[in-house]
């Protein structure tokens, strides 16, 4: 394959990386005694408040994803090496735009000299659209987002690793929404406190990025997640809400 000694592809894991794995992927998370800070009425009156107050590391979003056949579009670019290289502190971590500023412009729209408000006011369907028509056709019809900002593929390469990192200081409230197009065996994210994040192929969570993650691929396989950033619809926030409630029992 194309990414077949690539530069990226044989850095090896940092000690940090190793070390962050060891002391938080088995950990079987608790959420017992977790928001005891929250208003529960408030939560009944305003559908954003949890989303914008809660401290899980994630919640669950149940979705219908044709992850397969997004599968299919998205490995073909990658294949086709459309995909950039993502970030510092990372190897084999790569990433494409199909909704966003451009395909390449994959991070935030400050980190290219921009106005923080630029990808909401200047976002759209990059020239890579036309080559994922199932994957637009579900953004549209099932994601039950209102507007789309930042939309991007995401791929780890075999060996493939992103170190470990917080993209925020906070920890209230859940950010991006990540979708697991495939998640081999031996691929995870670690979050620091919690372990795994539950990525199976088809499934989708609001990640609260506040805390402590980090990504490594240890399969022979590429993964590939969507990540999305933008405006969410009322129904989805009935979703996120919804599962928020049957985790919690609040």
């Amino acid at each position: 394959m194309w990414y077949e000694g690539h530069i990226l592809r044989f850095e090896e894991p940092s000690e940090e990386l190793e070390d962050f794995f060891a002391a938080n992927e088995f950990i079987k998370p608790d959420f017992s005694g977790i928001d005891q800070h929250m208003d529960m009425q408030q939560a009944a009156e305003n559908e954003d408040y949890i989303m914008d107050n809660t401290e899980m590391p994630y919640i669950p979003v149940p979705l219908n994803i044709p992850h397969k056949d997004i599968f299919e579009e998205a490995n073909h670019l990658l294949y086709t090496a459309c995909y950039t290289a993502h970030r510092p502190a990372s190897s084999g971590w790569l990433s494409l735009a199909i909704h966003g500023i451009s395909s390449v412009h994959t991070n935030c729209a400050e980190d290219y000299g921009l106005p923080d408000d630029y990808e909401e006011t200047h976002s759209d369907w990059t020239d890579i659209a036309k080559f994922c028509p199932r994957t637009v056709e579900w953004m549209k019809d099932e994601m039950h987002y209102d507007n789309f900002a930042r939309v991007r593929f995401m791929a780890v390469l075999p060996g493939g690793w992103l170190a470990p990192h917080r993209d925020r200081d906070r920890i209230r409230g859940v950010g991006a929404t990540n979708v697991a197009i495939n998640t081999p065996d031996g691929c995870a994210m670690v979050m620091g406190g919690w372990g795994v994040a539950p990525q199976a192929p088809g499934t989708a969570i609001k990640l609260n990025t506040g805390y402590e993650h980090a990504v490594w691929n240890r399969s022979d396989e590429p993964r590939i997640h969507m990540i999305f950033d933008g405006d969410p619809s009322s129904k989805f926030k009935r979703l996120v809400n919804s599962s928020y409630s049957d985790i919690t029992g609040r």
